[in-house]
């Protein structure tokens, strides 16, 4: 799942230098946390959008690296160009998104390619969860909506689609204990191959995937927690849907 930053948060600011900094702290985490629990690297865009931007009254964006270890630690700075600055380029078309009189092709982008786009919560619009606007493909019009994340509990929000998915042992898949189907991998290499699993349909309740030349299915009991086992009756089917991503 690409997370696109929104260039679109350029014609806002925060209140001031003190804000802008707290605000940019908060986005860390919430980027440090989509790293943590989701497949996610780094943010998708066309261009450096937080190249000379204006993140408060006079003050700007690369400001931030010669702020005090106090106010924004080395780790925080190293952070914030790891993760804001390095980005994976995408090619723009000629589409474009229009929300509150503001037009976007990133966003298109995003809306395009089932994307998410990640905005600094600088003004109480890019606090939603989702950005409702008009796409313009052409001569073509529609009202769509893109998930928008820039609070932590939009992580939560967004968690299935993202991909957040934590493992937990059902007793009844303990080897030579339980009554199922065996899980033989260690809690640890279980949730790393969830990270990893294909959903089987779009309700996110079954996932499948493959180690060691064995497959293996995924169930959600609650949220996005899974328990999971050695699917040796897989059908043939969904062998194929795993080999096709697991070869």
């Amino acid at each position: 799942m690409e997370i696109v930053t929104n260039d679109m948060m350029i014609h806002d600011w925060f209140g001031d230098k003190y804000a802008a900094i707290q605000g940019i702290k908060d986005s860390i985490q919430v980027l440090l946390e989509l790293r943590k629990n989701t497949r996610f690297v780094r943010l998708s865009a066309a261009r450096n959008v937080f190249r000379e931007l204006e993140i408060a009254p006079g003050y700007y964006f690369e400001q931030l690296f010669s702020e005090d270890n106090d106010l924004l630690s080395q780790k925080e700075k190293a952070t914030l160009k790891s993760l804001f600055v390095n980005f994976s380029k995408i090619e723009l078309q000629k589409d474009n998104f229009q929300f509150e009189g503001m037009k976007s092709e990133q966003c298109a982008w995003a809306f395009l390619n089932h994307a998410f786009v990640f905005s600094l919560p600088m003004d109480e619009k890019w606090k939603s969860d989702k950005l409702l606007g008009i796409l313009h493909r052409g001569e073509k019009s529609e009202r769509v909506e893109i998930g928008n994340i820039s609070l932590l509990c939009h992580i939560k929000t967004h968690g299935k689609l993202l991909g957040v998915r934590k493992y937990e042992l059902n007793p009844k898949h303990k080897i030579n204990v339980g009554w199922g189907t065996e899980m033989d991998l260690t809690d640890k290499e279980a949730q790393e191959l969830l990270m990893l699993a294909v959903p089987t349909d779009g309700t996110y309740s079954h996932l499948i995937a493959k180690k060691n030349g064995r497959y293996y299915s995924f169930r959600c009991h609650y949220g996005n927690c899974y328990h999971g086992y050695w699917d040796n009756t897989m059908s043939e089917k969904y062998r194929k849907m795993v080999d096709k991503d697991f070869t």
